[in-house]
């Protein structure tokens, strides 16, 4: 069985420090995700605005050497999240 691991964020600005923590994160498993909050999530649940559109911060994610898929986060519940989670793993895994 394969070591699956994610993190979710809004990933507006990476720093040096997360783009250590990540690559640490991606060295532990053998499929790592990212899922990006949208900027309703963000307004609504951080009480902050992103600097940067959606799209610009899916692609900075992607661009990150390790990680396998990219997935938006339109919810900060933990059940949706694990929902999605599974979801967008599986589609991952199932276009392999």
């Amino acid at each position: 069985m394969k070591k699956i691991d994610f993190c979710i964020g809004i990933f507006d600005n990476l720093s040096e420090n997360s783009l250590n923590k990540l690559k640490k994160d991606i060295d532990n498993c053998e499929i790592f995700g990212i899922g990006v909050y949208t900027e309703k999530v963000i307004i609504q649940e951080f009480f902050t605005k992103p600097v940067k559109k959606l799209e610009e911060r899916l692609d900075a994610v992607k661009k990150i050497d390790g990680v396998d898929f990219v997935f938006v986060l339109d919810t900060n519940d933990p059940k949706e999240i694990k929902k999605i989670v599974q979801e967008e793993t599986m589609r991952y895994i199932n276009k392999k």
